[in-house]
């Protein structure tokens, strides 16, 4: 079957992480990036999450993994190289629980795709667990399409946008102005730095839709 693809909020969800490597640490700081409350569970830790745990950001639990340690999880990743260990997490989960095991993607309630991020755009790409290196190309050349002025580019849509939803009432004239706030001219002007003048571009289609 194929997936069902959801951006999550997370903030301040409890999530564990049971494992302590290179593949705990790389969901772990997705995680931290989505603003979950990160709990390691792993009688030893790599490098990067021990210096994660002495600066805070994350609880570790220094054992190997019971039942008890995922009891008030929302969201659990088994992230360890032993099997076992895995399946031990699979059976100790909860209806309620998201749960993610690394090497079984057909126990898992969800995968996680390889992801880029442009400022507010995140655009993420997912074999459902099929191909991870296939995924990790394919985000690598959209990353070279969709370039760091996607970031700037996106929040001047996002002021635009809230602009004429406030001073455009007309509904076909308010969608044909945010369609052409899509004219590669915007893009343009945004990676040659002429922010004014990417402005003053939209207040002359703004003041014309305005007077109709």
């Amino acid at each position: 079957m194929y997936g069902y693809p959801v951006v999550l909020n997370i903030a301040g969800m409890p999530a564990v992480v049971v494992g302590g490597g290179q593949v705990a640490e790389r969901k772990t700081e997705k995680l931290l990036e989505a603003g979950a409350k990160v709990t390691v569970v792993s009688p030893t830790l790599n490098a990067r999450l021990s210096l994660l745990v002495e600066q805070g950001k994350i609880s570790w639990r220094a054992k190997r993994f019971e039942t008890k340690d995922i009891a008030d999880a929302g969201l659990v990743i088994a992230a360890t190289d032993d099997p076992s260990v895995n399946l031990a997490v699979y059976e100790a989960r909860k209806p309620h629980q998201l749960l993610n095991i690394a090497d079984r993607p057909d126990l898992s309630h969800f995968t996680v795709p390889a992801t880029f991020r442009r400022g507010r755009l995140m655009i993420s790409v997912s074999t459902g667990g099929a191909s991870p290196e296939l995924a990790k190309r394919i985000r690598g050349q959209l990353a070279e399409q969709y370039d760091e002025a996607y970031a700037d580019y996106v929040e001047f849509l996002a002021r635009c946008r809230e602009e004429i939803l406030r001073r455009v009432p007309d509904r076909p004239r308010r969608q044909q102005l945010l369609a052409d706030l899509l004219d590669p001219i915007f893009l343009q002007l945004t990676r040659e730095g002429k922010k004014e003048e990417r402005s003053k571009l939209f207040q002359d289609k703004l003041k014309s839709a305005c007077l109709g």
